[in-house]
């Protein structure tokens, strides 16, 4: 099974996001080469860990269980960005204002938990973001015209109250993601 951990958005949340993405898209244009996320799938993804046994899932139960020491906290969604950069961006996201830290101390407590029950994990430093598109090649221009739609102040400010273990089953119509475990924030 293909598992990963991640924050929800609050409902609220998630329909001012779609708003800007719906916004986003029109700017980047009705064909343009881009894979944008689907509104009942915008989340914070906190740790990858990709296929895995079924004897896995109690491990990654343990590996979150220290987060339920960390109190909730509020996100502020905000601005827009691309990886690696904005010159060659294969990802658009939108990013995070206020609980940027808070996010980043969740993620490593989880990571850590992860890595000490043999998970391996991305080396990447943690970077709360929101994946908003995938950029396709030749989609380098219509990325820009995305960005320079996405609203540099904040889109919106939810809650952080859970940790959701997830899982996601690919097929051609996309992924579709179903909750397995969920872990409640102090």
């Amino acid at each position: 099974m293909r598992l990963f951990f991640s924050v929800p958005l609050s409902d609220a949340a998630r329909k001012a996001a779609a708003a800007v993405l719906r916004d986003m898209k029109r700017a980047a244009g009705a064909d343009a080469p881009l894979s944008w996320s689907k509104d009942e799938q915008l989340h914070f993804t906190l740790a990858f860990l990709g296929e895995q046994p079924e004897e896995a899932l109690a491990r990654a139960r343990e590996a979150a269980a220290p987060c339920v020491e960390l109190r909730a906290f509020d996100v502020d969604l905000r601005g827009a960005g691309a990886f690696p950069n904005s010159r060659r961006p294969r990802v658009i996201w939108l990013g995070v204002g206020e609980g940027a830290q808070q996010l980043e101390q969740l993620a490593g407590r989880l990571c850590t938990g992860l890595r000490e029950r043999g998970f391996v994990l991305e080396e990447r430093p943690f970077r709360g973001h929101l994946t908003a598109a995938r950029v396709k090649p030749g989609g380098e221009r219509a990325a820009a015209r995305a960005l320079q739609a996405a609203p540099r102040d904040s889109i919106a400010k939810f809650a952080v109250e859970r940790l959701c273990l997830m899982q996601s089953k690919l097929s051609p119509h996309g992924a579709q993601h179903s909750l397995v475990h969920e872990i409640n924030l102090a």
